[in-house]
């Protein structure tokens, strides 16, 4: 009986050593982990990413394929750019609220845009050329230290459009902004014009019609593609560039 208790006694220290040991290497937020896996879950073909299927540690060492961390295991970046990824985005991927970088240019993502609302960190946004077919609301709000956002070829609200909502204006580091071809309709909102780090705004291949505010006049923009769009005036300022 002893020696059976002693062997038993080795086999739970065993066990509870081989726990330790995982979650002492098993270093990445947990919150950050659980987005991880719905993105990956959302996928149809995420084999693409090379993931590990079972257990694993993203920001490792060594970190996943496309995911990199900070100095605390806080995913920052997630780039897979023209990897062919099929699927959706889970839509509480701004849980990933140390996130600075995402990258998901030219794939096959499809179906709603999540809301961006909460990733006051976030600079670098790449989802242009996929096959998102609505954008949120929300997705502009608390965005304050984004300076690139690209969305273009996505034909966000085939059916009734979108217009850029007001929250944007408060991006005030924003430098490139380009939607092209994602279905923006109505005027062209004069708060662009007003932005003080927007240098490179391309919004050609849209409905948007009107006139071109004043507020572009003077403006920080030096690089204006409105081309494929319904303006009715030109201000002078604009012709004359």
């Amino acid at each position: 009986m002893q020696l059976y208790k002693s062997a038993m006694g080795k086999k739970f220290a065993s066990v509870l050593l081989f726990s330790l040991v995982t979650v002492i290497f098993c270093t990445t937020d947990p919150g950050d982990l659980y987005v991880l896996m719905q993105f990956r879950d959302g996928l149809e073909n995420p084999d693409l990413l090379e993931w590990p299927e079972n257990g694993g540690d993203p920001c490792g060492p060594p970190s996943w394929s496309h995911v990199f961390c900070d100095e605390e295991s806080r995913v920052t970046q997630n780039e897979a750019q023209g990897v062919g990824l099929k699927g959706t985005l889970p839509q509480n991927l701004n849980k990933l609220s140390m996130l600075k970088n995402i990258g998901l240019q030219r794939n096959q993502l499809s179906g709603k845009l999540p809301s961006f609302d909460g990733l006051s960190n976030l600079q670098y946004a790449y989802l242009d050329y996929n096959i998102f077919d609505s954008i949120p609301t929300d997705f502009f709000d608390g965005l304050d230290d984004l300076q690139v956002l690209a969305l273009d070829h996505n034909n966000f609200n085939a059916t009734s459009g979108w217009s850029f909502p007001k929250a944007l204006q408060n991006s005030a580091q924003l430098t490139n902004l380009s939607c092209m071809n994602c279905n923006l309709i109505g005027s062209l909102p004069d708060f662009l014009g007003s932005m003080p780090s927007l240098t490179n705004l391309k919004l050609s291949g849209n409905s948007l019609s009107g006139e071109i505010p004043r507020t572009f006049n003077g403006s920080a923009v030096q690089m204006l593609w409105l081309n494929g769009n319904q303006f009715t005036l030109l201000y002078n300022w604009i012709v004359a560039q």
